[in-house]
């Protein structure tokens, strides 16, 4: 059997591509496609990303200069060492004098320019995402059996490429968990921290959910929203979720059956 070829793309699950090396992935993230290279590392320690790029066959070829061209050079280290040393001794920042605020006479002041945001990536869900998950979900008043490490790790078993977690560098800022039974689909635990909410990713959550639940021949699918969430049900209906006449049932299983020995 030949060898992957190490130049060509596989698609690993809904939104995910790798090299046949195993070196680069390509993730569909809410700005575009994202590739990140295993192989090199920025002064964090952290994997080198690249993008966002507008389409997929964009990514395809920047992966071929990335391949071909010199090891990227980053020059945080030089910036961070030209940063002028403070005296220990001066006035803290914001207790200097008006004068000094001032700047020299007839030059206005330029405000600092803000630091670019770190793009949000979507991805598939890890082991160690168990912690940040349940912070996230306690901040969006879910709360639900199933949500320990154990249980989470054994949903994405069973359901590849559908559990998806956006993360915006090392934070998590979203979650939306797909889960087919072989006959209907079910979306659970769509969330995303207050800062990124009213920007579409959450709906990108969902269609990329609805995308892999199609992949494994689901037809239809079913949400629930708890009674009194209004935000929650109005979301739904903006996504072409219907309200159905029915009442939800639940029992929670003893750990011991009746009749168990």
């Amino acid at each position: 059997m030949a060898p992957p070829d190490p130049a060509k793309l596989g698609r690993t699950s809904a939104g995910r591509y790798a090299s046949g090396d195993g070196r680069f992935s390509v993730e569909l993230s809410s700005g575009g496609w994202m590739i990140t290279d295993s192989e090199r590392t920025n002064e964090l320690g952290l994997p080198l990303v690249r993008g966002p790029f507008g389409t997929l066959d964009a990514a395809r070829g920047a992966l071929i200069e990335l391949r071909s061209g010199p090891a990227p050079i980053s020059d945080l280290a030089e910036r961070i060492a030209a940063i002028p040393k403070r005296d220990p001794r001066a006035a803290p920042p914001g207790r200097r004098g008006n004068a000094e605020r001032a700047g020299p006479p007839g030059r206005a002041s330029t405000p600092a320019k803000p630091p670019e945001p770190l793009p949000v990536v979507v991805r598939e869900f890890r082991s160690r995402d168990g912690e940040s998950l349940r912070s996230l979900w306690e901040g969006a008043a879910f709360r639900s059996i199933g949500d320990d490490d154990m249980s989470l790790r054994r949903f994405a078993q069973r359901n590849p490429g559908l559990f998806l977690v956006a993360s915006q560098g090392p934070d998590v800022v979203g979650s939306a968990m797909g889960g087919w039974d072989g006959r209907r689909g079910w979306i659970y635990h769509v969330a995303t921290t207050p800062g990124h909410r009213r920007e579409g990713l959450g709906t990108k959550l969902v269609r990329q959910v609805e995308a892999g639940l199609r992949a494994v021949g689901c037809r239809k699918v079913n949400i629930i929203v708890r009674d009194g969430n209004d935000d929650g049900a109005a979301f739904w209906a903006s996504l072409g979720y219907e309200l159905h006449a029915a009442r939800q049932f639940g029992r929670e299983l003893p750990e011991t059956l009746d009749g168990d020995g």
